[in-house]
């Protein structure tokens, strides 16, 4: 019996705010003539990334509320097994982690037979943003986790910094793993044809070097308000507590309602603000998501207040 053709898998991993969302629509558009799937997974209650993909596939599955490297790691399972139920089977599969996400567990789970009858992994990719990796590396684990279990390592948003910072960046990125190839990369984007390259064996595998966790240091808080935002106040206000605390206040991203009932989507990267209009999105609520360490309900209050038109009401996970 002739047997079937295997998913392709590409696993898209990245610290908070790296640009793996961009990476990964950089890639649906260079596989537009192939059928693609994707999982997104995501830390917090509600999946602002998975509103974010644009390009050509088939299905998007969002896991949520938590990392599928360790609480919802049976969800990833059982999603694998809705793909392979699928009619029209897929090409590739993509797999956006989140922020926090040990890439190296996800990746185990391709080596069982069940799943490895059906996919093939073909390459773990690690975004770094330029800005930030070199404040980031030595507090969260996690960055270095995901380095080490790459194949291939996009240095992001390398225009933003200056050669010496780059050249201190791939130092690190050889030291910790030196079998990954190293691309620099403006936007995110990644020629699909680093992704058709033999991958160089590894000596070392992330579990040999750190010890797996089960449970992330990193908290997220989940912001809902039926009020509108005053947009230039909201802007100077996240503007000014990153700053102040850039290194607990990791990423901020989300939808909000102005004085106008226009949609606006947030995000959030280190010290950097965006916020632009959200075409075709719909929202009854602002809803932001805070992800970062020591997070306390009373920053968050403090920090929004003085954008907030009316009065608020906060939910936090």
């Amino acid at each position: 019996m002739e047997q079937l053709k295997k998913i392709n898998v590409y696993i898209i991993t990245g610290f908070l705010g790296s640009g793996k969302t961009t990476a990964l629509n950089n890639l649906l558009q260079q596989y537009s003539a192939e059928k693609n799937v994707v999982i997104e997974n995501e830390f917090g209650k509600i999946n602002i990334d998975a509103t974010l993909v644009n390009g050509t596939f088939e299905n998007v599955y969002e896991l949520t509320n938590g990392c599928i490297c360790c609480s919802i790691n049976n969800q990833l399972l059982e999603t694998l097994t809705r793909i392979i139920t699928l009619e029209n089977q897929p090409d590739n599969l993509f797999i956006e982690t989140t922020g926090i996400a040990d890439a190296g567990e996800i990746a185990a789970n391709f080596t069982s037979l069940f799943v490895s009858e059906v996919f093939d992994l073909k390459k773990i990719i690690t975004v770094v943003d330029a800005e930030n990796l070199l404040f980031y590396k030595d507090s969260n684990p996690e960055v270095q986790k995901q380095i080490v279990a790459a194949d291939c390592v996009i240095i992001n948003k390398s225009a933003l910094v200056t050669t010496e910072i780059i050249g201190a960046i791939k130092d690190f990125t050889q030291a910790v793993n030196p079998y990954a190839s190293i691309i620099l990369s403006n936007d995110g984007s990644l020629d699909r044809m680093n992704l058709e390259t033999a991958n160089t064996q590894k000596i070392l595998t992330p579990t040999t070097i750190y010890k797996s966790e089960s449970v992330h240091k990193i908290k997220t808080m989940f912001y809902e308000t039926d009020s509108f935002f005053d947009i230039q106040k909201l802007k100077y206000e996240l503007f000014k507590n990153l700053y102040l605390y850039y290194h607990q206040i990791y990423r901020i991203k989300g939808y909000v309602l102005n004085a106008k009932n226009e949609v606006l989507l947030v995000q959030t990267t280190g010290k950097t603000v965006v916020i632009t209009p959200a075409k075709n999105q719909k929202i009854s609520k602002s809803q932001l998501v805070f992800i970062g360490k020591e997070l306390e309900l009373k920053t968050i209050e403090r920090l929004l207040k003085s954008a907030i038109v009316k009065n608020k009401k906060i939910q936090v996970s």
